[in-house]
């Protein structure tokens, strides 16, 4: 098979992106990178010092179905990686086989990885098949979040047809800490009590090693953005989850960053420095 091959047949894109971090002196490193198809990534940057700020790349810059992206991160031992995208992912109608987003994130002891990607726009009558692994080692320190956003609500355009399912792991050292599983399958599923409660977009923040501090910082920091989201957060067995439904992504991504500004600090001795290409 031609592993190089940017578009097979009617089965659409497939991408892979594999890469590994890690430390070489002062700085963590880019060791490898392999690709396939429409996944690249940016060279990685310094703007505080060694820890690596990383772009993901999707240069069509959309998704439709059949479609297939496959990310896998390694960080490795005492290497520190922040990693986002330069824009939203942005997913099409599809009248056949499911788009499929799977993301594979390791971080060994003594690392850290910050998951900071953009959110995930689903167009109406998208079909979307989103699946992430966290796995994490003894003290590896994690930061990271998924937002997806299903239609669009600044066009008046709700996901009244498509379907979405996604499922959300944690590992710390091989113990399962969290699954969720996420299913829209039809407008019920948008309105339930039980699901999305008629706001379009939804996000989960997950942070590790944490424990009753970090939560207080979480909670006061929404507490002090005057939050009039759905949102909260919750400790389980050392693992900050905060969870929020929201009508514009926008917003409800300005209110994860204020606690992962309050959180890194904490977890990594660092002050929050965002990624340059936010302010673009």
């Amino acid at each position: 098979m031609n592993m190089t091959a940017s578009l097979t047949d009617v089965h659409g894109w497939q991408a892979h992106l594999q890469l590994v971090f890690a430390p070489v002196g002062l700085r963590t490193v880019l060791e490898r990178c392999h690709h396939s198809g429409p996944l690249r990534v940016q060279r990685p940057f310094y703007p505080e010092g060694n820890l690596a700020h990383t772009y993901i790349l999707h240069p069509p810059g959309g998704v439709v179905g059949g479609d297939q992206l496959h990310i896998a991160l390694d960080v490795r031992r005492d290497a520190q990686v922040l990693c986002t995208t330069p824009g939203s992912g942005k997913f099409y109608t599809s009248a056949g086989s499911p788009a499929t987003l799977a993301q594979h994130l390791q971080v060994a002891a003594g690392a850290s990885l910050e998951w900071l990607p953009q959110e995930n726009i689903l167009f109406a009558g998208a079909r979307l098949h989103a699946r992430t692994r966290i796995e994490l080692e003894d003290d590896a320190v994690f930061i990271g979040w998924e937002i997806n956003c299903l239609g669009r609500p600044s066009s008046a355009e709700r996901f009244e047809h498509g379907a979405f399912a996604s499922r959300l792991e944690l590992y710390h050292a091989q113990r399962l800490l969290l699954v969720e599983n996420l299913r829209v399958l039809d407008e019920q599923s948008l309105d339930a009590a039980a699901g999305l409660r008629g706001q379009p977009v939804q996000a989960t923040l997950l942070a590790f090693p944490c424990d009753h501090a970090h939560l207080e910082r979480a909670r006061g920091q929404l507490a002090r953005q005057r939050a009039s989201l759905p949102i909260g957060a919750t400790l389980i067995e050392g693992l900050l989850v905060v969870r929020a439904l929201g009508g514009n992504s926008e917003t409800l991504k300005q209110q994860l960053t204020s606690v992962w500004q309050a959180l890194r600090p904490m977890l990594l001795e660092r002050p929050a420095v965002p990624p340059r290409i936010w302010a673009t």
